[in-house]
């Protein structure tokens, strides 16, 4: 296979038998068909393994996780992990010692929250002490965890409606609840 990257975004790629034969795209019988859908995967399954190895991935967008996410490389030099392919947007952060995680970055509909809209919002998800849910959580930007165990992690909206050093605090404590 050879890819071509462009700037916008867009790639072209050739498909090649092991004879330097020009593999043809469009399938003509069922053959064709299974030996297509084949293709399909291996083309597929290759695309991801050059966006990962080539890539930095860009998903966040909003100065709050930005920030966070170089809070959490130069604080405790652990990297975000994209673990879900039907998912791309969202990243969970372990610690190197315990492999827990401790925190996750999301993009959710304010509907997934409790809202009632479907504007996506950037939240990071964390470990909390147990007890800690019931005073934290105000349904504006503190939530129940979205996706995880209700009683031990929180959702924080990352729109500016929790300060940074709060976050920052949260995130430091979270990481020491993963600990040993």
């Amino acid at each position: 296979m050879e890819f071509e990257i462009h700037a916008d975004g867009s790639v072209s790629v050739a498909m090649y038998d092991a004879d330097g034969k020009s593999i043809p795209h469009l399938a003509q019988g069922e053959a064709d068909r299974l030996r297509e859908r084949a293709l399909r995967r291996e083309y597929e399954e290759e695309l991801w393994h050059v966006a990962e190895c080539c890539f930095e991935p860009d998903f966040f967008k909003g100065d709050p996780a930005r920030s966070l996410v170089a809070h959490v490389w130069e604080a405790y030099g652990d990297e975000l992990e994209f673990l879900w392919r039907k998912s791309p947007g969202s990243a969970v952060v372990r610690r190197k010692d315990t492999e827990k995680w401790y925190a996750v970055f999301l993009a959710v509909p304010r509907l997934k929250l409790g809202g009632s809209s479907r504007e996506r919002v950037e939240v990071l998800n964390l470990r909390v002490r147990p007890g800690e849910i019931e005073g934290l959580v105000d349904h504006h930007s503190r939530f129940p965890a979205y996706h995880m165990n209700k009683k031990s992690w929180v959702s924080l909206c990352l729109d500016g409606t929790v300060p940074f050093e709060e976050l920052a605090a949260r995130l430091e404590t979270s990481r020491r609840l993963a600990g040993k």
